[in-house]
């Protein structure tokens, strides 16, 4: 099989992340890299012996030998670089929120549609197997009618003044910060689990610390420090958020995100109660899903390629008791994207249920309406899903 030629963009935090499961794939080659961080580029491109370096995303996209584009860069410049990608027939894989909000999504998956560009986001926690079997078991009727849901997506890397990211910036990261950070993440794990969209919500978002320091020569998402010179800024985005949620069944939840909580890393949980039973995933347990019952003992069940449902048991890929991981939910995205991505160059058909544009935009016309909904204090609709 002819090997993919993959070309990525932004070789930060999560560049890396990719450029690693991507090795992991088989079929495939980085033969690109572009960051206008040169020194970045370099070390990414040496740490992974990948051929050619860019300093700018035009120069990638135009190299005729990269079939497909990963989209790793700032909020902001999203848009800009998905959409020339899609323009010169590339397929493409981008980073969440897709775009700096609903209009520029619905732009873009618009265009994605009229040139039949593949595409992925990287909604990866819904790739962990028992996040995988909580969702077939749903689809299956296990849960039954789903009732009500809570939940909560909990960091500290920004809980000292000196914590300062871009993504705190509204040039560059749009008009929320945590909300459209983590809460995408969630908002995304609860629709995939049930089956039902977010059509409502009513938020608050609030700012915990108001004024930062920035350091002067910039800084990479997960960068903090009290070294080197800086700047008082003053912080307009969120980074606490609360909501309210309503899916298309009627049933109501509630979500809290914060990257001001001392101690919790990536605290992620969600509950999901239906009319038969319910499900609770917890990310510091990431192998272990609990199902509750009413009249009988509760469960707890355990990863597995042997004893999952047909269909989640291939993203079990360790031994029962083995837990997996972070990267391993990454790399399983990765592995169904490439599935199709072959099979579409082959001319076989091919399945395309990852997470796609058309769920990048649901998650943008989520959070742009927790924005208006913050503002105006009052439930609101989601509107242009």
């Amino acid at each position: 099989m002819k090997t993919i030629k993959v070309g990525l963009i932004g070789t930060g935090y999560i560049g890396m992340v990719h450029l690693d499961m991507l090795r992991r794939l088989g079929g495939v080659e980085v033969a690109a890299v572009a960051d206008p961080n040169a020194e970045l580029a370099r070390a990414a491109a040496d740490r992974f012996g990948i051929g050619r370096v860019y300093r700018d995303a035009d120069a990638l996209i135009a190299d005729p030998e990269i079939e497909v584009v990963h989209d790793c860069a700032p909020n902001n410049v999203h848009f800009d670089i998905n959409a020339k990608a899609i323009r010169a027939g590339k397929e493409l894989l981008s980073e969440k929120p897709l775009a700096l909000d609903s209009r520029e999504s619905a732009d873009l998956l618009a265009l994605a549609s009229k040139h039949g560009t593949l595409t992925a986001i990287n909604f990866c926690y819904r790739y962990y197997p028992v996040v995988q079997e909580a969702a077939a078991r749903a689809r299956r009727g296990d849960l039954g009618e789903v009732r009500a849901f809570v939940g909560h997506f909990l960091q500290d890397w920004l809980f000292f003044e000196t914590d300062y990211s871009w993504r705190l910036d509204p040039q560059v990261a749009g008009n929320a910060n945590v909300v459209a950070d983590l809460g995408s993440h969630w908002f995304d794990l609860v629709q995939f689990i049930t089956g039902q969209k977010i059509v409502e919500v009513m938020a608050e978002l609030h700012t915990c610390l108001p004024k930062r320091r920035r350091p002067k020569g910039g800084v990479l998402s997960f960068g903090a420090g009290a070294a080197g010179e800086s700047e008082e800024v003053a912080i307009t985005l969120d980074d606490y958020a609360s909501l309210f949620l309503k899916l298309g069944n009627g049933a109501r939840g509630n979500f809290t995100t914060c990257q001001a909580a001392a101690g919790r890393k990536v605290d992620i949980e969600i509950q999901v109660f239906g009319s038969k039973e319910s499900y609770a995933w917890i990310h510091v347990h990431p192998n272990a899903l609990w199902i509750g019952h009413r009249e009988k003992a509760n469960e707890v069940f355990y990863e597995s390629s042997q004893q999952q449902t047909e269909d989640t048991r291939k993203y079990a890929t360790l031994p029962t008791g083995h837990p997996m991981g972070y990267h391993d939910a990454v790399l399983n995205l990765f592995r169904d994207y490439y599935e199709a991505v072959a099979a579409k160059r082959d001319g076989r058909p091919y399945s395309a249920s990852f997470p796609d544009f058309r769920t990048g935009h649901e998650m943008m016309c989520v959070i742009d309406a927790a924005v208006r909904s913050d503002k105006s204090g009052a439930w609101v609709k989601v509107e242009g899903v």
